[in-house]
């Protein structure tokens, strides 16, 4: 039986407040153009018009443009096919690094020491430990590493800046620059002493914003990865051996353990099993005892939901945003100034911009812009050092933060002055506060370079009462006395391409 949704409002069919209906995956709340609320899912869709299916399992259709703006945007993406992998226990599995994989990125393991993300690396074939910093403008290498790495090294007339103060680098050239499965070859990169910063001893270069951008990267804190888009990179990842992929999607030859060859498709296994699906249709089990030792291989690396999914042409067109926001992630789109990632927020009362920066060890609040919002802040005896040297701060006591529905509350973080020599903005920050790396490894967050935006999960955000919903969550203590919050900043970033 169908009806109309505001008929089955009025005699109300719709339960608003029912909590079997946030918990059941393929309903939603909707909202109308004149306020009702309501939770439905989506059944089918015209240009027009979207049929709903309410709580008490009754039909309902609705023109689309009498829901709210969100919503209309919703349907008009909805496709049956992203419902039916919301709804599927399989997917639901599938990790951010299964899911970027299978849109073609490569990745590699980053460590986490302290709340920096760094990752291994080469330069002209020299190992070197590189810190992932999303607020560096540009990426830097320590004078002593680019020596042993035998990098042709300029005069230091490039200045660079940040909280510390400002400090004087060199424009210097590598042959090959190799970050996973990356290979940069031919490029230029700045070169200045960051010993203060802990270069020389604890990593060796800062691999920034500049790298990140041309490369696509995305970052997430949950997985302990980085990916690189394949096609922004020159490869060097070995081709995989024959019959080890990860998903046969299409017939290929199988060999026997007796050496018999056939020519199937992989429709299926189970413990014992392989199933395939033979060339005339028939659909045939084989005991993985019967199967050459590298079909067996093949056999276990196969998914079946990874195999449909890379079969199916729908799923190469959604974005990472449609992919993680099916995970339950929300996402804020950023904007860039010059190679900072900016997002809009809220500090108690007031409306802030954040500077999203992994290379922070926590948060940090421009002093004036603590003061306004209404920030507790202590006496000026605590330090943050970086690139430039040292400069004071205080601790900084927030009652709130929020981003999106990601809500931070009653913490300790630090507070200094961010326009400091930034002659790049014209001596003013271009920032309200740092986001650092503790609150996107609590939320979980993921950075994504390509759509332009970041993702984090508010169900890891603090409860209603304070305290943390994370069971391990960035510190709730005053930072270190000198975390490595500093960032270069350079008034003019170097142009990676320039001969």
């Amino acid at each position: 039986m169908k009806t109309s949704l505001f008929a089955a409002l009025t005699l109300g069919l719709v339960t608003l407040t029912s909590a079997s209906a946030q918990q059941a995956a393929a309903f939603r709340r909707f909202q109308t153009t004149d306020g009702k609320n309501f939770y439905a899912a989506v059944i089918s869709k015209t240009d027009a018009g979207v049929s709903l299916r309410l709580q008490n399992g009754q039909l309902a259709n609705l023109l689309i443009r009498n829901l709210s703006a969100p919503d209309q945007q919703f349907v008009r993406k909805w496709t049956k096919f992203k419902d039916e992998l919301l709804n599927n226990a399989e997917f639901s599995k599938l990790t951010v690094r299964e899911l970027l994989e299978l849109r073609g990125y490569q990745s590699f393991e980053f460590d986490i020491e302290g709340n920096h993300i760094f990752v291994e690396g080469e330069i002209n074939g020299k190992k070197l430990k590189l810190m992932v910093d999303t607020g560096a403008q540009t990426s830097l290498i320590h004078l002593e590493s680019a020596k042993a790495a035998g990098l042709e090294i300029g005069p230091f007339d490039q200045e660079i800046f940040g909280v510390g103060g400002k400090a004087m680098a060199a424009v210097s050239k590598f042959s090959q620059l190799k970050l996973g499965d990356a290979l940069v070859e031919n490029r230029r990169v700045l070169t200045t002493d960051m010993s203060r910063v802990g270069g020389g001893r604890e990593f060796d270069a800062i691999f920034g914003a500049d790298y990140l951008r041309e490369l696509d990267a995305v970052i997430s804190y949950r997985e302990g990865r980085m990916f690189l888009k394949p096609d922004n990179i020159k490869s060097i990842a070995p081709k995989p051996a024959n019959g080890a992929q990860q998903a046969l999607s299409e017939f290929r030859r199988w060999t026997t353990s007796d050496n018999k060859p056939f020519v199937a498709a992989l429709h299926d296994k189970n413990e014992k099993e392989a199933i395939f699906r033979l060339q005339n249709g028939q659909i045939t089990p084989l005991p993985l005892e019967r199967l050459s030792d590298v079909d067996k291989d093949a056999v276990a690396k196969w998914d079946k939901l990874r195999d449909q999914l890379a079969k199916n042409p729908e799923w190469r067109t959604l974005t990472t945003k449609e992919l993680l926001e099916l995970r339950n992630y929300q996402s804020f789109e950023y904007r860039l100034d010059g190679n900072h990632i900016l997002v809009d927020g809220m500090v108690n009362t007031l409306k802030a911009t954040f500077l999203i920066d992994t290379g922070a060890h926590g948060g940090v609040f421009h002093i004036p812009f603590a003061k306004s919002a209404g920030i507790e802040i202590g006496p000026m005896n605590r330090t943050i050092v970086g690139i430039g040297g040292e400069a004071p701060a205080a601790d900084a006591k927030v009652a709130m933060m929020k981003m999106g529905d990601a809500i931070i509350t009653n913490r300790v973080l630090m507070a200094a002055d961010l326009e400091k020599d930034r002659p790049s903005y014209g001596g003013k920050s271009n920032h309200d506060a740092i986001f650092g790396a503790d609150f996107l490894r609590q939320l979980d967050g993921v950075i994504n370079y390509k759509e332009g935006r970041i993702f984090l999960k508010p169900d890891q955000s603090d409860k209603p009462d304070g305290t943390p919903a994370d069971p391990k969550p960035a510190s709730d203590k005053p930072a270190e006395s000198k975390p490595a919050t500093e960032k270069p900043d350079p008034a003019k970033p170097l142009d990676p391409n320039r001969d």
